[in-house]
């Protein structure tokens, strides 16, 4: 399932362009210090649960956000990184790292040049959050957050704060490759079905196959992880 060669199907861009709709993958490529994102153009309720999720590729733990979302007003709502310590991931809601320094019981995600797949599921009613890595529950944790103001932008690839075209960017970009990505505002999500592709079950928010993607020195492929 893993390590599928790319297709030979490669858009390059030195600025930047619109993609209306596509099963594309986006490879950012290195260094991690210089501008690269794609902002994805939907509209987004406030939250009160969501589910996230999405196809990686890279050999890199240090470099920027997967997937980012918030507002200038709210900054930083949601921030799905890599991380070299503890999980091999880490998560921000309303600017705040929510697994703290809990290393126990968890399964990290592995930065070796395959594909993995990766979601996050949060509930503000019941307080938790929880991670699954390649179809499989990995991690579940308290957390302390209620509520996401919606109304901001996603953002894959750079934090949403830096989706712009030019300056020294404060924060990295991710390196490798990114696709597939799904946000539902609800917890009922077949994530199991999903990572061996046995189900089509398109986000709610963000449906990877329809929604606008503007992309900013990113290379797009065809891909198939599964």
């Amino acid at each position: 399932m893993f390590g599928q060669t790319l297709l030979v199907a490669l858009v390059l861009t030195c600025c930047f362009y619109r993609e209306t709709a596509g099963r594309r993958f986006l490879h950012f490529p290195e260094p991690a210090n210089r501008l690269s994102w794609s902002l994805l153009e939907t509209k987004t309720p406030d939250l009160d649960t969501f589910t996230a999720c999405a196809w990686i590729k890279t050999i890199r733990t240090t470099s920027g956000p997967i997937l980012s979302y918030g507002s200038k007003r709210h900054p930083r709502s949601i921030e799905i990184s890599y991380s070299p310590h503890g999980h091999g991931y880490s998560v921000i809601l309303n600017g705040m790292s929510v697994l703290g320094g809990y290393y126990a019981g968890e399964a990290p995600l592995p930065a070796d040049g395959n594909w993995h797949f990766l979601c996050v599921m949060w509930s503000g009613v019941k307080r938790k959050i929880d991670v699954y890595r390649d179809g499989f529950l990995t991690l579940s944790f308290p957390v302390n957050v209620s509520h996401i103001a919606g109304g901001g932008d996603w953002v894959v690839g750079h934090t949403h704060l830096e989706a712009v075209t030019e300056g020294y960017p404060k924060y990295p970009s991710f390196v490798g490759y990114v696709g597939g990505i799904n946000v539902w505002n609800r917890e009922a999500v077949d994530i199991p079905g999903l990572f061996v592709c046995a189900n089509g079950n398109e986000g709610s928010i963000i449906s990877w196959n329809t929604v606008t993607k503007t992309n900013f020195m990113v290379a797009t492929y065809a891909a198939s992880p599964c």
